[in-house]
């Protein structure tokens, strides 16, 4: 009993304890952990950023309207659904890969190419995640009287506030002052640390703008939240260019989410199926490829069909140097089938495509060869013909009834 006793009154000191620490939270210890100046037993956040404090204004996105519909086709990258143009003038695709191993989920998008071949755009999608518990990330927020009123919010409303809600430092409710301290610390383990601005585009879809190298392109994470799994891809824009600019619109307004699925991949392996040979060897028909595999990343067979046609049309090198760099290093091959080597290509890539035509060359000749060795059938004799047929006629058993036809 005694036992019994010593654990309620722990927990009731915790209780009053956290009661009294939050109760008299003084604005400007609120104000300390805002700013990121500690004290930090109860509360601290590393890195911390002026940025965290309050959402800035985003690039404008004008309204889109499509001219030439007819031109464009949704395709399924991983996981989202995004409009590919499909025999446009003005666009050429090419796949973009990357790959940390053989285990590793690939980011995969198109880069956008005008006709002389420069960037103007490019999309690619991240792994989907879910979106992990921070209720427990500060000593403060472990506190009974504090973490009974972050428990109480709406995930919804959180998520949206977190890329929405200004946070200012005056005197306020105690519970706007836990609220505005839980946010911040969402923020410092949301946005990434190249975060230059960010704010909500819809009530379950954000935008982050990352900083850039480049200063003629602007890079933007955009993240949706659905039901606790947040999907997400880098858009990367040129500043100064008016189709650049169009796509861009074009994206945020029609990208979707939803999660791959290998039924989808097939669906679009019988589309591109159906298509004339003239189109299976163009950046069009490698858009029904590349959408199918990346609903089955597993499916190595599909991969190199992807370079299998793509070497059998004319002027596919800008779409096949990153096919060939991506398969060495996650599948361990080029798939190659050709033994043309376009100019200024990688010595690596080149020498490893060597290698593997060389290997299916003397795997064909073999082939070949074995077919020569075959020795001619043996041609039999009028006497051992006739022997022949008569073993077969005693072998068979006699004709029934049925069997006969009478005439």
């Amino acid at each position: 009993m005694r036992w019994l006793l010593a654990i309620v009154l722990i927990i009731c000191l915790a209780a009053a304890g956290g009661f009294v620490i939050v109760s008299n939270l003084p604005v400007k210890l609120y104000s300390r952990w805002i700013s990121g100046q500690g004290p930090g037993r109860y509360y601290v956040i590393d890195d911390y950023r002026k940025e965290w404090l309050s959402p800035l204004a985003l690039a404008e996105i004008p309204p889109y309207a499509e001219d030439y519909a007819q031109l464009w086709k949704e395709f399924s990258l991983l996981n989202i659904r995004i409009p590919l143009p499909v025999r446009h003038p003005l666009f050429q695709t090419i796949p973009y890969l990357e790959s940390d191993g053989p285990k590793s989920t690939p980011r995969l998008g198109i880069i956008f190419q005008n006709p002389g071949g420069r960037e103007l755009s490019r999309v690619y999608t991240l792994p989907f995640t879910l979106l992990k518990d921070h209720t427990l990330g500060q000593e403060l927020f472990k506190l009974p009287y504090v973490r009974n009123r972050i428990l109480k919010l709406p995930p919804d409303v959180v998520w949206k506030d977190v890329f929405s809600r200004p946070i200012t430092v005056k005197s306020k409710p105690i519970d706007d002052m836990i609220y505005d301290l839980y946010l911040l610390h969402l923020r410092s383990k949301i946005l990434p640390r190249t975060t230059v601005r960010y704010g909500l585009l819809k009530d379950d879809r954000a935008i982050v703008e990352l900083r850039s190298e480049n200063r003629d392109y602007r890079n933007e994470l955009v993240l949706t939240n659905q039901s606790g799994t947040v999907y997400s891809y880098i858009l990367r824009t040129e500043l100064n260019n008016e189709e650049s600019l169009k796509l861009r619109a074009k994206f945020l307004h029609s990208i979707t989410f939803a999660p791959a699925d290998a039924a989808m991949g097939k669906f679009l392996y019988t589309e591109f199926k159906q298509l004339n040979f003239a189109r299976q060897v163009d950046q069009e028909g490698m858009l029904y490829l590349f959408s199918a595999w990346s609903q089955d990343l597993g499916n190595s067979g599909l991969y190199k069909e992807i370079v299998f046609y793509l070497e059998r049309g004319r002027t596919n090198s800008a779409q096949l140097r990153p096919l060939y760099a991506f398969g060495l290093k996650h599948f361990g091959k080029t798939f190659t089938a050709n033994p043309v080597f376009s100019p200024g290509e990688d010595p690596a890539i080149a020498l490893q495509r060597k290698i593997e035509f060389e290997s299916i060359d003397r795997a064909n000749r073999a082939a070949r060869k074995n077919e020569d060795k075959t020795p001619p059938a043996v041609e039999l004799t009028p006497d051992e013909k006739m022997n022949l047929y008569l073993k077969r006629a005693k072998e068979e058993s006699p004709p029934k009834a049925e069997d006969m036809t009478i005439y």
